[in-house]
Formats: C-alpha cells, structure tokens, sequence
C-alpha cells in the first residue's frame, strides 16, 4: 500500500466528529463491508475509527466497535504498547510503513487472537500526516461471524489469563507460528507444553498437515528410535509387518519432541541427523527416507546443565534452540489464577452437569495464595477433585484434594461464608479502589491485572467512578 485512501477529513489533526462523517464516498459503508479489521488512530494514537470486523473480532458482536472509548480500552495491553508505538512514530514521523507484523491481541474475554497488521498513513486533503489506518487480519482459523460458535485452536482454549508474563509469550507464540523454524519450548511441567506446540502449528503455514507428538520419557532407547523412525517387519522379534515412525507420520507437519532432554545420547544423534540432513532409514530397512518436517521440541530441564553435564549433545541443542520460548510457571502468573478458577468451574459444570457457581471465601482465598508446584495441571486436578466431592452448589475447602486442604491456615477474605465468584471478584475490585481513592491505575496494580482488564470488569459488574 502507497497510500489509504480513506478521504477522512481532519481539522487541526481531529477529527470532524467521532464517527468520521467528514468521509467521502462513503468510506464507513465500504470499510464496514470488510472482512479484516480496520480501526484508525490520529497523531496522539486515539482510535478515531473502528469497522464492524473489529467490533466482531473483539467483542463478537458488530456495533459494539462503534463505542471507540471501548476499542481503545480493549486494546490498550495489546496495540498501545511500546513496542507497537514506536512502530506508528516511525510512520507517522519517518514514513516508514509497516507490513505483516504479527502481535496477538485480546477479545472482550481476554481470549488470545493471533493476528496480522499492516499499518499505512493517513493523509489529509493536502497530503499532511494526520493518523495511521491498521488493518487487522486475524490468523487463527476459527470464525467471528456473529450467532457463530466459536471454534478457536486447542491450545489457545486453555491459554486464560491476562498477566504481562502470558502476554508476552503469547507474543512470541505469534511470532514462532508465521514461520516453519524449529521451537523449543522451556517450563516446568504442567505449564502448558503441548497445548502451546499445537497453538504454534495450529496457527502457522503447516495448519492443514499433521500434527505428530511422541513424549521421548514415556519409551525406553530401543523403542523410542523404533517409534521415531518406524521399522521394517522382521527387523526385531515383535515386528511382524512394516510400520511408519513419527518422522513419516510428520511429514509436510510438525513433530513434537516432547521431553526431548530425556532422550539418550544414540537417540539424540539420530535425531540431529534427520535435522541436518532431512533423512533417515527405518530400523531393519537400507531405504533412505526424506522428510519436509518442522520440530517443536519441549523440556522440563535445564539443557544448558545437561550439556555441561554431557547428558544432551551440545549440536543438537544449538539445532532445537533456534526460536526458544520459555512458559512461564502459574505461580509468576499469580493473577491468571482467578480467570482460571472461573474458567475451570464453568468446565466442569459442563463435563458433570453439576451446577457450582460458588465457591467458598476460604477455599477461594487458598486457591489465590497457593504456590502451585504441578501448575496449571495441578490447578485443573484440585478443581475436577473439588467437583467430585462437593455436591453442590459450593465448593469449600473440604472439597479440595489432601493434602492441599490441611495446609490452608489463612483467614477468609471477608466474613461471608460463600458468595459467587462474580459477587467476589467485585468485592475485591470495590476493595482496592477505595483503599487507592479509586485511582483505577493503582487499583489494577493492587489487584494484579491491566487497567483494561478492570475498566471491563467495572463495565460488567456496571460500577461507576465517582466523579
């Protein structure tokens, strides 16, 4: 694009009014008519506009895009952030376009959207910088047509939070899934390995090939090359007809090495070899093989040890490490804890038909504080086991699994003995907006989350600052 003919007319760089009547051709009806996203920003980077693609995109709903105080909000963590507004100074200032930069954003549920933006100017009638136009272009494959179920990834359904430390993966996450460049993905277990290798191929060019993972701890060495490379039938006593390894499976997709720092040593060698020299043969078979296959490989330990230690070759590990990633524990995470609470009661409401809402102030309390060794896994287990034990419609402390229930000591949030999660999400904000004389900027620090996602929340629960 050389230049985005909008026909927008400012004054004094604003504006004519906040729904762009000044536009010529009628641009609204055409820009709405688009199925990619477009918004504008003026000098000072206030949206000015919004298209209905947006307003679906974010909020799922089509008008919703024309309150732009909303769309700024909403992309206040993810858009007007340094990164991307050092971006739009270089436009406006230096005329430096931008093309097919990719970020992930977030919708009104705080829902991960990878996506595509290409950013242009905006010119006056007289040819005078006044704003920059963004055309968003979601790339996950998942309709955000309104009435339509959302179908989004796999990995990103579980990926809930907000906090700066899952953003910024997730901004990496982007960036890996628009290549075919091999990915390790560092973390303790129970973070969310393979849901996020599924999220990276899910999103990238190889979507529509296979998707092949094989957990490396899970074989012995003998069966472990078996299983990566296949054998020919007689190759050993069980073999008895010819079988494809993962390799094969894999091809034209992406293989995921999960645990790859337990491999051994013969294993890690012929794996190094397939990455150098895309090839390999078959346990028992003298047929050479050739691959096109991307490797998303994943550890639980620290490889730069281990290749000190001599247990994991020093190649191979330069070779898997092109794009690392590392996942963040849920206890660096601490305010995605109650997104994920909520998220995985309503789960299992699902799952059983068990109605539970509520949860009780002590458990709640408990849940928040804990530490969390297991990680988001263990949270998801002491929230299935709570299920299963409470009959309804609280979930106590008594619920949760030994030997987490004996350990909670703390004093309840506040003297009620149950309340909705809703009712008590409220409670806090209300809490830590007097206590900061309703500063909202102070309160969301207080409380562990963005601004954006408390002035959502203060919208929803319908709170009004005082003025």
């Amino acid at each position: 694009m050389n230049k985005v003919g909008l026909g927008i007319v400012f004054h004094g760089g604003e504006e004519r009014d906040h729904r762009g009547v000044g536009m010529k051709f009628d641009a609204a009806a055409i820009l709405n008519a688009m199925s990619e996203g477009v918004f504008a920003v003026n000098t000072d980077k206030k949206v000015i506009f919004a298209n209905r693609a947006l307003g679906r995109m974010l909020f799922h709903h089509d008008e919703a895009a024309a309150d732009l105080q909303a769309v700024q909000q909403i992309l206040s963590d993810s858009i007007f952030v340094p990164k991307h507004a050092a971006l739009l100074d270089r436009l406006m200032f230096n005329r430096e376009r931008v093309s097919h930069y990719e970020t992930v954003l977030r919708d009104l549920n705080g829902m991960p959207i990878p996506v595509q933006i290409h950013i242009d100017l905006l010119l006056d009638e007289a040819g005078e910088v006044v704003g920059a136009v963004e055309i968003v272009r979601s790339l996950a494959p998942f309709s955000s047509e309104p009435g339509e179920k959302q179908s989004r990834p796999s990995g990103l359904r579980s990926l809930v939070g907000k906090s700066k430390k899952l953003l910024e993966m997730l901004d990496l996450v982007a960036s890996a899934s628009g290549s075919t460049a091999t990915v390790l993905l560092e973390g303790e277990s129970g973070t969310g390995k393979e849901l996020i290798a599924r999220a990276i191929h899910q999103m990238g060019p190889r979507r529509e090939k296979p998707f092949i993972a094989v957990n490396c701890a899970s074989l012995p060495d003998e069966l472990l090359e078996s299983e990566l490379f296949g054998h020919m039938k007689g190759a050993f006593t069980t073999a008895i007809y010819d079988r494809p390894g993962r390799f094969e499976l894999a091809d034209h997709g992406t293989l995921f090495l999960d645990e790859i720092g337990d491999m051994s040593p013969t294993a890690q060698a012929k794996v190094l070899r397939v990455l150098q020299e895309h090839e390999f043969e078959r346990v028992g078979g003298t047929k050479t093989i050739q691959v096109d296959v991307r490797i998303i490989a994943a550890t639980n330990k620290d490889l730069t040890e281990e290749v000190r230690a001599g247990k994991f070759r020093e190649d191979l590990y330069y070779r898997i490490r092109v794009f690392p990633i590392r996942v963040p524990p849920l206890r660096e995470r601490k305010d995605d804890i109650f997104p994920l609470i909520k998220h995985f009661m309503a789960k299992f409401s699902r799952e059983t038909g068990k109605q539970i809402s509520n949860i009780s102030p002590e458990a709640l309390e408990y849940l928040l504080s804990y530490d969390y060794p297991g990680n988001v896994r263990e949270l998801e287990n002491m929230i299935e086991h709570a299920f299963v034990t409470s009959p309804g419609p609280t979930l106590s402390i008594e619920h949760l699994p030994k030997p987490v229930a004996p350990l909670s000591k703390q004093a309840p949030l506040s003297s009620r003995k149950e309340g909705t999660l809703a009712n008590q999400e409220k409670t806090l904000m209300l809490k830590a907006l007097e206590k900061t004389d309703w500063n909202q900027a102070k309160a969301a620090e207080e409380l562990g989350i963005s601004r954006s996602t408390l002035w959502r929340r203060l919208k929803e629960y319908g709170i009004k600052i005082p003025k």
